[in-house]
């Protein structure tokens, strides 16, 4: 979590606390001066980079800082004046201020390793964009599938609408609609009535009505449009496959409702320990995370 995040939460717990013992000095994070926001900031490091420093220690750093910038001892907490009723050795401090050490350290390691709530809903975005993806790929590949299935065979020349390339480049390939054809200059395929229908909208493709020859001779290019998009097809097969299984291990882990199970699949598939003394919601998005960067296990 970053760190002015958890300084904010440690701010919070702090005015909630004096508010408790008759204390309403405390502003609101976004209403704190700048002075004291990178005041508690620097507390949070401290306790970041030294998880073992004591509410004494973590105290005597606060005094240090506080006599850098200028402040004194004083009955009354003012900001303008530079004076605060705690500034004073931690021994000489009343149980309830010494509290407010307790407090501080034990909300730093509580947060620390949370998520920032963005790239929670981030994960939670991405997993349901890879849904609606999954589902529209497969109306698609059925639709092409079908319109390949039902298509006349046809040896020498692929049978379909034939579309000309007619655009300014040499050459181009199709990555548009996924179909991985290269047009060079001039260049006619046949291609499926439904792939057809998407490349004349666009100006570098128009209809080719000419008569067809109907045998191919021996110094003309075979037309390669079939098994290009055959391959592209199953290019698209396995991208859905692989989508599947990424959803299907996505659906395991949110199924997972105890730490061991969540434990044990992060080892046994990333070899990575996940700290069990976090809660099993923080565990499943460590596991998403995992899932996210390095991909379904094998």
């Amino acid at each position: 979590m970053k760190l002015s995040t958890i300084a904010m939460l440690c701010h919070s717990i702090n005015a909630a606390y004096c508010l408790s013992q008759g204390d309403d000095s405390q502003p609101t994070w976004d209403n704190a001066p700048d002075e004291q926001k990178k005041s508690i900031e620097y507390g949070v490091q401290l306790h970041l980079e030294n998880p073992e420093t004591t509410p004494e220690q973590s105290h005597e750093s606060w005094l240090l800082q506080k006599e850098k910038d200028g402040w004194t001892y004083g009955d009354v907490k003012d900001f303008e004046a530079k004076t605060h009723p705690c500034f004073r050795p931690y021994d000489e401090l009343p149980a309830e201020q010494k509290a407010k050490d307790y407090l501080f350290k034990a909300m730093v390691h509580l947060v620390k390793d949370l998520p920032e709530p963005e790239e929670h809903l981030a994960l939670v975005n991405q997993t349901a964009q890879l849904q609606a993806s999954l589902a529209a790929f497969k109306q698609l590949a059925g639709n092409q599938a079908q319109s390949l299935n039902t298509a006349p065979t046809a040896k020498a020349v692929a049978s379909g609408v034939r579309v000309k390339y007619v655009g300014l480049k040499e050459e181009y390939t199709d990555r548009l609609y996924e179909s991985n054809l290269v047009f060079s200059y001039g260049q006619t395929r046949s291609v499926t009535t439904d792939l057809a229908n998407k490349l004349l909208k666009h100006p570098e493709f128009v209809r080719d009505d000419a008569p067809v020859a109907l045998a191919v001779s021996s110094d003309q290019v075979v037309d390669d449009t079939e098994a290009t998009l055959k391959k592209a097809q199953e290019e698209k097969e396995n991208k859905e496959k692989e989508n599947t299984q990424l959803l299907d291990e996505i659906d395991l882990v949110r199924r997972m409702e105890d730490k061991d199970s969540l434990y044990e699949y992060a080892m046994k598939n990333f070899n990575q320990k996940i700290p069990k003394n976090q809660s099993v919601e923080w565990m499943k998005d460590k596991v998403l995370n995992l899932l996210d960067t390095m991909g379904v296990p094998e």
